[in-house]
């Protein structure tokens, strides 16, 4: 028999549980709000071992103009992407997309960005990336940060047009960083043919692993104006860092070092395209230990988190 005493116990953890699960739901989540001008899918992905993924919007992407709210998953390995079509043929089968594979859905539009969400310590981590691939322009505003010094309240980090990245690829003359610019038209690769009208810049990560061990060969569905690149600066030249092979160098050295991947044309040109805080922080990775100007790390959970994704047209 439950005596008085033990009911209102139960009753009290009851209370508990309901409050504490409802601050989970409001403290450890983010905002995406959509002003691409088209509908877009949004997928919670985890890319770990074995891969899962969670198509958020499902068959109703999120309208243009619309916001949603995604709750932080507590796994490690968190992706959220962005995209124009459902990618059929690479989340909802358990892999990441392959920009440069049209058959794991490499003719979609998408972007994405990384997040680590740690419900014992109550804090998370936040990337946004441009070291791979990507379409939209994605962007990132933190607000209600109280003590948190990792960040300025209320600033939009990133860049919102894909024009101005292109352009300042472009203006980019010691090497050939304008042909990591997915060509508009005539896509052509050695296996065939893209279809014409892919936004995308794919990062030198992303170029270099697709070089092949003949010098004027580059991988199957890569489009062949990336070759410029990589004949540019192939990954076993030490044209940017002297001491260190282009892709060592670019993998391993921080921005304290000297010279640093953070003086290349690539990432001179994705911070002329965005603005940085009144610290000279530009709050997104160009490339792998971007940590100064990149992450933001141990957020508390009480931090409001917003995301916007940027036509990738514009």
């Amino acid at each position: 028999m439950i005596n008085s005493k033990k009911i209102f116990l139960m009753l009290i953890s009851i209370v508990s549980f309901c409050f504490c699960a409802s601050s989970f739901g409001q403290k450890c989540a983010v905002t995406i709000s959509n002003q691409s001008n088209r509908p877009i899918y949004v997928y919670d992905f985890n890319y770990g071992t074995p891969a899962s993924v969670q198509p958020v919007t499902k068959g109703n992407p999120l309208d243009k103009g619309k916001s949603l709210t995604l709750n932080f998953q507590p796994n490690p390995k968190m992706r959220i992407y962005f995209s124009d079509k459902p990618l059929a043929e690479s989340l909802e089968k358990g892999q990441a997309p392959d920009p440069f594979n049209i058959n794991v859905d490499g003719a979609v539009m998408y972007s994405f960005v990384e997040y680590n969400y740690e419900p014992g310590y109550s804090r998370y981590t936040f990337d946004l990336s441009y070291i791979d691939e990507y379409s939209y322009p994605v962007t990132v505003m933190f607000t209600n940060i109280g003590n948190y010094n990792g960040c300025q309240d209320g600033f939009e980090y990133g860049p919102q047009k894909m024009s101005a990245i292109t352009t300042q690829l472009e203006n980019q003359t010691d090497y050939k960083w304008n042909a990591l610019i997915w060509p508009l038209t005539n896509v052509k690769t050695r296996w065939g043919q893209y279809p014409n009208g892919i936004y995308r810049v794919a990062g030198p990560n992303k170029v270099w692993a697709a070089e092949t061990t003949d010098k004027y060969k580059i991988g199957p569905w890569v489009p062949s104006t990336y070759l410029d690149f990589i004949l540019s600066l192939p990954k076993a030249g030490t044209k940017l860092f002297s001491t260190d092979t282009n892709w060592n160098g670019w993998q391993n050295w921080n921005a304290s070092h000297t010279p640093s991947p953070s003086g290349t044309g690539y990432v001179k040109a994705l911070h002329k395209a965005a603005i940085p805080d009144s610290k000279g922080k530009y709050g997104f990775f160009c490339y792998p230990n971007d940590n100064s100007t990149g992450e933001f790390t141990w957020i508390p959970s009480t931090v409001n988190c917003t995301v916007t994704v940027y036509p990738y047209d514009s």
